[in-house]
């Protein structure tokens, strides 16, 4: 038998705090009904998925691991957060240099120079 007691309330407070909201206003920015979290606190009763779903889509840095279980950090730091934000990441960068390239190809010297130097690697 498992000795388990939920204290995903207890992580809640945690993240209101951290983001300086009070119960109103947190319950505001995750859209749920007025009185819904605090009532939840007070009771240390336990949060639908409905409701763990909507605060961590309202604060995307939480880590969903440690609201769920209190394993690990309360914020994703970047080797934690998602594929698809590196993703994101590296295309703009991808496409940032793109850019650059054309824009440096517009000027004449600095295409010479760069066809000379690319000659020069290649030879």
């Amino acid at each position: 038998m498992s000795d388990f007691i939920d204290q995903t309330y207890k992580r809640v407070e945690q993240i209101i705090d951290y983001n300086n909201l009070n119960i109103k206003s947190f319950e505001d920015r995750i859209e749920v009904s007025n009185n819904s979290i605090g009532t939840a606190i007070r009771r240390k009763a336990s949060f639908k998925s409905n409701v763990l779903n909507k605060i961590l889509n309202s604060f995307p840095d939480i880590n969903p691991t440690w609201l769920l279980t209190g394993k690990g950090s309360m914020i994703l730091n970047d080797i934690t957060r998602e594929p698809e934000s590196d993703y994101k990441n590296q295309k703009l960068q991808y496409q940032i240099k793109e850019h650059l390239i054309e824009l440096l190809l517009e000027d004449n010297e600095v295409r010479s120079v760069l066809s000379n130097q690319v000659k020069s690697i290649i030879n």
